[in-house]
């Protein structure tokens, strides 16, 4: 430790080496291991990771680096490079390996020598694509100005996990769902209007249930948090929605991280955790719904916070049999919450408009558990009613967002965009304590999914859109997935609007599998996508004056 007087000297006080001021300076040195560690990256696609290895060049010891490829098709695809690399090795003498791995010799012994060539010598180091692959140490010595080659005390190092090359997930543009206005001949979507916003939905795999349900099927780096919250962010950014409706925002990341990272992009945050925590990574934290609006488009009026669990608390006292009230509550009692926002637009609204733009935008997270699909629609339910109130007091239009975990054609999706619980859904739905028989399932809110719109998007629009028609289910309109995980495939996510009020003008394009998974086996979370749900994003334009 330095020291000026009796006062410590901290590192921000000692000047780089080769300034002219300080009499000590610090040293700082970045090398880059000779050998890559930990896992391979394909030759040909150095954002994917290697699956296979030409063995051919492994026996010949073609530089390792070379012979890894991410699928049989990409080593099919280039197999005349391995040609050439055969041919070039084969004419060679019995040399150490090329690419600094340890050196075989003809007795078959091994030297293990710690190789590293040096790359930096700042403070910090921003990797290069040279450096994906390797581990990256970092060394710090102080020494005196006018005698740089006399380090005082011990050198300290620390060395990096292996660089990863930074994620390139394939472009989702924006899919118009609407014609061209025919007397100004421009679309009324993708540019700037008072009249115009757009909304995201996205659970983002909270870091507690990563770890606790992918740690056996996924990568320990590629669900590592500080991994996974940058690539969500930088995906989240070039969306650029005005309104983000996220889920699964676990609350000690919410305050250390997506607050202050969003806040920087112009976003306002609010925020509601379940209502009940578990002790993770030395800590009390668990997961919620956070909604996030631009500054400059929106600003809050009013908060309404819904604890699924207070619902349930109030429906169990209508019961008299206490025997029946301890089931409701067991059944009931499962800590889900959803986030309601009334947002006034800071620019005027539309120009027949002459009041307040207010806009009231629901953020929930429905219970997962798949055998209680009666607590998901008795929660869908619940969020419905509350959403009345609301509108019965302020004739304004709606969004719901969010996870629903629900499927299209299930009871909880029949009641959103139907108005009512067919039939056929209310007989597959399990009701043990037959609550919801004497419950009205309906309500006078019109909703429609966004994503449906595509169903009904003229061809002549763009040339895409027959495409994303093709992605839809043809029964629902719905996507064909939101949810990719393990063994699971489906919708469970939606954006919905209130039709008397509001019309999609353009979607997020809805992706095949093959863009977003490598290879066959693999699901989400991957190295491209860090949640095991698939982003959504509407475009919306008011249709009618506000009140």
């Amino acid at each position: 430790m330095l020291r000026r007087g009796e006062q410590p000297i901290i590192c921000d006080d000692v000047p780089e080496e080769g300034s002219s001021d300080g009499f000590y300076q610090q040293r700082h040195r970045w090398y880059r291991h000779a050998i890559p560690r930990g896992g391979t990256f394909c030759s040909v696609h150095p954002e994917k990771e290697a699956t296979l290895q030409c063995m051919v060049c492994a026996r010949l010891r073609v530089a390792a680096h070379l012979s890894y490829h991410c699928s049989p098709e990409c080593l099919k695809s280039h197999w005349h490079l391995h040609r050439d690399y055969h041919k070039q090795q084969q004419a060679l003498p019995d040399l150490p390996d090329s690419d600094g791995r340890p050196c075989i010799n003809k007795n078959n012994s091994v030297t293990n020598v710690e190789t590293y060539v040096e790359v930096g010598r700042t403070r910090g180091y921003i990797p290069t694509q040279d450096d994906i692959g390797y581990q990256l140490k970092y060394e710090l010595t102080f020494i005196e100005r006018q005698r740089p080659f006399h380090d005082l005390g011990r050198t300290q190092s620390a060395v990096t996990e292996r660089v990863r090359p930074i994620p390139t997930p394939p472009a989702r543009q924006m899919i118009p769902v609407v014609a061209a206005d025919p007397a100004t001949k421009a679309l009324p979507w993708g540019q700037s209007s008072p009249n115009r916003f757009t909304v995201l939905s996205y659970n983002l795999l909270a870091d507690l249930y990563a770890k606790a349900d992918f740690a056996k099927t996924c990568s320990p780096w590629l669900l590592h948090w500080n991994y996974r919250k940058r690539n969500l962010l930088r995906e989240i950014l070039n969306y650029k929605a005005d309104i983000l409706c996220l889920q699964e925002v676990q609350s000690d990341h919410f305050l250390d991280f997506w607050a202050v990272e969003l806040q920087k992009a112009g976003y306002v945050a609010i925020y509601k955790k379940k209502t009940s925590e578990v002790f993770v990574d030395n800590k009390f934290a668990i997961d919620g719904c956070a909604t996030f609006f631009r500054r400059d488009r929106f600003q809050l009026v009013k908060k309404y916070e819904v604890e699924f669990n207070k619902a349930a608390m109030s429906l169990a006292e209508s019961f008299t049999n206490n025997n029946q009230k301890k089931q409701a509550l067991n059944r009931l009692l499962k800590d889900n919450v959803a986030l309601i926002a009334v947002l006034e637009a800071v620019e005027a609204g539309p120009p027949e408009a002459n009041r307040r733009t207010l806009i009231c935008v629901a953020n929930t997270h429905i219970h997962a558990n798949k055998e209680l699909s009666d607590v998901k629609l008795w929660q869908v339910h619940t969020l419905l009613k509350g959403l009345e109130k609301i509108a019965a007091s302020a004739d304004i239009p709606m969004l719901v967002a969010g996870d629903f975990n629900s499927e299209p054609g299930s009871a909880a999706h029949s009641l959103l965009v139907k108005r009512r619980v067919d039939e056929s859904c209310m007989q597959a739905t399990i009701d043990p304590l037959g609550f919801l028989k004497e419950q009205k399932l309906t309500h006078s809110l019109e909703l429609a999914s966004a994503y449906s719109s595509l169903a009904d998007a003229p061809l002549s629009v763009d040339p895409r859109v027959a495409k994303q028609k093709a992605r839809l289910d043809p029964t629902h309109k719905e996507p064909l997935f939101t949810n990719l995980a393990n063994n699971y495939k489906g919708t469970l996510d939606y954006i919905l609007y209130t039709t008397k009020f509001l019309q999609p003008t353009a979607v997020l394009e809805l992706p095949m599998e093959q863009d977003i998974l490598a290879h066959e086996k693999e699901h989400l979370p991957n190295a491209q996508y860090s949640s095991d749900h698939v982003a959504l994003v509407a475009e919306f334009t008011y249709t009618r004056p506000l009140s």
